[in-house]
């Protein structure tokens, strides 16, 4: 199945005021959604640069690595 390179663990999303998350992210793959959240927008433009999960306090965002295997 498809994986999405980018996971956001809502129950450990606050949501935190600053939105590190939205800011950091070079290609603008998440926007704050309707509940103060961060959603994705489109995840085929995350390249794993893995900012957004560095940077967030509680640790909600995780990088997927690409894996090679079909």
């Amino acid at each position: 199945g498809k994986h999405n390179p980018i996971v956001v663990d809502y129950a450990k999303c606050s949501p935190c005021s600053a939105l590190i998350c939205i800011g950091v992210c070079p290609l603008g793959v998440l926007e704050k959604g309707t509940d103060g959240k961060p959603t994705i927008t489109d995840e085929a433009y995350c390249n794993r640069c893995g900012v957004c999960a560095s940077l967030c306090p509680t640790q909600a965002i995780t990088i997927t690595q690409n894996s090679k295997s079909k």
